[in-house]
């Protein structure tokens, strides 16, 4: 049976039932019944169908994610520019940071990845990148679907525990700040055929685009078809489901104007 991991639901945004974390079952499990165990992890988890890559990704996974300490910084400073698709100049991944599809991830210059990060690139059609100078802060979670994508400018600042799901797209300019918790989700589930489970029905995926100097409040919820202008500032804990115009102050649930940014036109 289908499961939906995640959903929230905010009064007066119907119909914006749900933000999911997975697709449907079938795509999720390692064995599809079409294709062998091994088979699905090498293209879920390694992104190749390579033996040598498989060999790599456990050798990886099983010697160096853990590893602790100055030393275990600079082993994966070493080694993970030939285990990830790009790692930038003095960029760092702390320890117990999972990386599925790794060649997809890329790490601008200076970039520092902290403790428990999940980037969870679910296939080779996917990424992440991240830009220079970023910060993201442990137990952050970067999500992709199977063909989405999350792009981070440079000088971005990524809170602790905060979702970043790109299914439909997730577009980030330069010197944002997603506090901790934020939850930024780039798709929807279908709910109009009344006969059928909604976790069963097709997906909707728009894609969401935060514009440079973006602050999300801790908490702070965005949905699907979003467009968040430059400057903005949204409060913590709003609910965000309809574009910003630049340099506002929003909040609520639903978000609302409060005020434009004082020297803004208005």
């Amino acid at each position: 049976m289908p499961r939906v991991t995640h959903v929230y639901v905010a009064a007066g945004i119907a119909p914006w039932y749900g933000v999911f974390m997975n697709e449907h079952l079938e795509k999720v499990t390692l064995s599809d019944g079409k294709s062998g165990a091994l088979a699905t992890y090498m293209a879920r988890a390694v992104g190749s169908d390579s033996w040598a890559a498989l060999i790599g990704y456990e050798l990886v996974n099983f010697f160096l994610v853990n590893f602790p300490g100055a030393a275990g910084l600079l082993l994966r400073q070493k080694i993970y520019p030939a285990f990830i698709g790009a790692q930038g100049k003095g960029a760092v991944v702390s320890r117990g940071v999972s990386i599925r599809c790794p060649k997809r991830l890329s790490l601008g210059d200076g970039t520092l990845v902290g403790e428990q990060v999940l980037f969870d690139i679910k296939s080779a059609a996917a990424r992440v990148d991240i830009g220079a100078r970023g910060q993201i802060m442990q137990g952050a979670c970067f999500e992709t679907g199977y063909e989405g994508h999350v792009t981070l400018g440079n000088d971005c600042f990524v809170g602790a525990y905060a979702i970043l799901n790109g299914q439909g797209g997730l577009s980030i300019g330069n010197n944002a700040l997603i506090a901790g918790h934020c939850h930024i989700v780039a798709g929807n589930h279908g709910h109009a055929d009344l006969t059928r489970p909604m976790s069963e029905q097709d997906f909707i995926s728009k894609g969401i685009v935060i514009e440079d100097d973006v602050w999300l409040g801790a908490g702070a919820k965005v949905l699907d078809g979003v467009r968040i202008g430059k400057g903005s500032i949204i409060s913590a804990g709003a609910v965000v489901n309809r574009d910003v115009a630049p340099y506002s102050i929003m909040g609520g649930v639903p978000a609302k104007l409060i005020r434009l940014r004082e020297g803004a036109d208005g």
